[in-house]
């Protein structure tokens, strides 16, 4: 033995550890959460308006008091975070954000209304 090395036993690293400590029933629990948080973080805040089906353009892109009326009417309303108000401004729809986060309520109505026919301006 006096010529002979031992070999050096290696120090598992901190993830092989954690693998080893938690053991395979962990592993699978620790996986099925990584899953569902993954899913959770790319549905949040999809649908603001959930249920909401806007009118075919056609039926507003000439009438702009029409856009109004269903902003105020239909859109507002599910919105009451924001205190909104529209009013029609030449050949724009001006929405008025009286409250809240102006670039969330933009994107709110944004994602149901054409971009072209709104403008929007904090209150």
């Amino acid at each position: 033995m006096d010529g002979e090395k031992r070999p050096i036993e290696e120090k598992p690293t901190a993830g092989q550890a954690f693998v080893k400590s938690i053991r395979p029933a962990g592993c699978a629990l620790f996986l099925i959460m990584a899953v569902l948080m993954v899913a959770l973080c790319l549905n949040v805040g999809r649908d603001p308006l959930h249920g909401y089906h806007p009118p075919e353009r056609a039926s507003y892109e000439n009438d702009l008091s029409q856009l109004v009326t269903v902003l105020e009417e239909q859109v507002f309303p599910k919105l009451p975070q924001y205190d909104m108000t529209a009013a029609v401004t030449g050949d724009t729809v001006t929405v008025t954000v009286g409250q809240g986060n102006l670039q969330a309520a933009e994107s709110a109505i944004l994602r149901y209304f054409p971009e072209d026919l709104i403008t929007f301006e904090r209150g």
